[in-house]
């Protein structure tokens, strides 16, 4: 008797430990589907609840933490990076994830003491970023000469970000309401709008209005570029999986559209020839002649994340994507590509050495082969150890608008004025 009751006690437990190890698992199983949808707050809260009864897991750590990067959280993912730190299994990576949200939580020493750390790493990559902060003071040549000011008039406690001038506007993105989501690589979701503001002087605005209203019916993502004459806008919106009619793993994709942007009746959208269900395209950049659209995908050609690639419209069509090399791209992202009148190119990166977050970098026109020379870090205090990204260019190059979200707890995305003496 002694035995059968004995025998029904762990059948008993194990079936009870089974139940709850499924539930686990479950939870994780559903956190994981949430991250491939980029649904990444309410990913983060399923590792969480994870972690609650697996607080060291390396896996559930290390996905929460990088949750709350992709949404601006540094100050909750610094919760949940030493655990991934102290784990056997940490990775470089892991290491320099962990350096950039000391930095965006202004430890600065502790994370240039790690940055410094991985010079010696395999991954040259990563060992760039040591090698650099051996001498940190490259990023700061030109701040002496270099003023930062908020734009006035404009900003909310809401979002508003990827800034263009045109026909004395100022022209950017702004959420509709404070819940909208925002993603460092890629911009808002389609919870946002284009408006325009009369431009006063350089750093003052007014009389806010909506702008190429018949196009918004559906959305727009982030950075949007207009032709010399203002006939076309470029713009992305991401776009659901049975809009494409094709399914893809994240249930939909960032695709590029053109359209005019001052339409009287709801437009019909050209989408870009190369939009494809299975990659993002975004944050389009037109040249000043029109000839060279610029762009970001993750398409196949990058050297991972996403990279910056350009098109030529050639006999009327727009030519493959050519992807702008490794001295533009990196196997992190290289996101919001803005080409100046002078043949600059201008683009935000994760992964080149840099103050932390999202860091500005340009690239000098290649006249002799048309291609650009190794990109060079924009420097403070148009860089900080936040995100600072989606930079506009005015002519003469010494002065343009930038995003970043270098105040209020990097929560508020907002448009800042730079201007420089020299160019």
């Amino acid at each position: 008797m002694i035995k059968k009751i004995t025998l029904l006690f762990f059948l008993v437990l194990g079936t009870i430990q089974f139940s709850f190890s499924q539930t686990i698992n479950r939870t994780l199983i559903k956190a994981d589907k949430l991250f491939i949808k980029q649904e990444f707050t309410d990913a983060a809260k399923g590792y969480e609840r994870y972690l609650k009864s697996f607080p060291k897991d390396y896996y559930a750590s290390r996905q929460a933490a990088i949750c709350y990067k992709k949404t601006n959280n540094q100050n909750q993912a610094i919760d949940h990076w030493p655990n991934v730190i102290e784990s056997s299994k940490v990775t470089d990576a892991d290491r320099l994830d962990y350096a950039k949200c000391l930095l965006a939580n202004y430890r600065t020493k502790d994370a240039s003491m790690m940055i410094n750390f991985l010079k010696t790493s395999p991954d040259k990559a990563i060992a760039a970023w040591g090698m650099a902060y051996l001498n940190t003071s490259q990023f700061y040549m030109d701040s002496a000469t270099t003023k930062v000011n908020e734009v006035i008039g404009v900003n909310t406690t809401a979002s508003e970000d990827c800034p263009i001038v045109s026909n004395n506007k100022l022209i950017f993105i702004s959420e509709k309401n404070k819940t909208s989501k925002v993603f460092v690589a890629t911009g808002h979701d389609n919870k946002s709008v284009i408006t325009a503001f009369t431009k006063k002087d350089d750093l003052n605005f007014s009389d806010g209005q909506p702008f190429a209203k018949k196009i918004q019916g559906k959305g727009i993502c982030s950075q949007v570029s207009l032709n010399a004459d203002e006939s076309l806008i470029y713009y992305s919106r991401s776009v659901a999986a049975k809009e494409i009619n094709k399914l893809s793993e994240a249930g939909y994709k960032f695709q590029i559209y053109s359209a005019n942007p001052h339409a009287e009746k709801n437009e019909v959208a050209t989408p870009f020839v190369h939009n494809s269900a299975s990659y993002d395209y975004l944050h389009p950049s037109i040249s000043k002649d029109g000839l060279k659209l610029y762009f970001s995908s993750d398409m196949k050609g990058s050297l991972g994340g996403k990279d910056i690639f350009v098109c030529e419209f050639v006999n009327g069509a727009w030519s493959e994507p050519k992807n702008l090399g490794v001295l533009i791209n990196t196997p992190g992202d290289e996101v919001f590509p803005h080409i100046t009148e002078e043949g600059v190119l201008y683009f935000a990166s994760d992964a080149r050495p840099g103050l932390g977050g999202l860091d500005i970098f340009y690239a000098e026109p290649n006249k002799d082969d048309g291609t650009f020379f190794t990109a060079k870090n924009a420097g403070f205090p148009i860089n900080t150890q936040f995100d600072d990204y989606s930079i506009y260019i005015l002519k003469g190059g010494k002065s343009g608008y930038f995003s970043s979200n270098r105040k209020n707890n990097l929560q508020d995305d907002d448009i800042y004025y730079f201007v420089r003496e020299t160019p």
